[in-house]
């Protein structure tokens, strides 16, 4: 089971500058992530990964709550209330790309390995023998009967 499928733990309840600083704190390593990956640097992507999956989880889990009603925002003042908004709407633009960024990884990861794939296959079939593949002669058909018309 990966880091992303399992429950996460309940939350304790979040104030809204909690769900302000886990917000950016996850638009933030997101963009870093694709940076990376658009620079193909594939090692400093993988290396995000458990913080990744760590914010994810304490980001999915306070808005579950928020959403069960266990916890509500109405105690934050309206100025944090725009902040929070405009980071949850920067967040899921850093999201897109980031999931457009990962697409385009697996893509190239996709189209190198069959490149690969390819190279090997044809490598193989062409050192299969030590001399060119020579085809059998054709054989002669036996014939059956044969008809003389004495005729002429």
């Amino acid at each position: 089971m990966t880091a992303l499928t399992r429950r996460p733990e309940p939350a304790q309840p979040c104030s809204g500058a909690d769900l302000l600083a886990m917000t950016e704190g996850l638009s933030h390593l997101l963009e870093r992530e694709t940076r990376a990956l658009a620079a193909m640097r594939i090692q400093d992507a993988a290396s995000l990964k458990d913080e990744k999956a760590r914010l994810t989880l304490r980001y999915r889990a306070a808005l579950e709550e928020l959403r069960a009603g266990r916890a509500t925002l109405t105690e934050i003042a309206e100025p944090e209330r725009r902040q929070l908004m405009a980071a949850a709407m920067r967040l899921a633009d850093v999201v897109k790309e980031n999931v457009g960024a990962l697409r385009a990884g697996r893509a190239a990861v996709e189209r190198v390995v069959a490149a690969l794939a390819r190279a090997v296959s044809s490598r193989e079939r062409s050192i299969a023998g030590y001399v060119r593949p020579r085809h059998a002669p054709a054989r002669l058909r036996p014939t059956g009967g044969v008809a003389v018309d004495r005729r002429l």
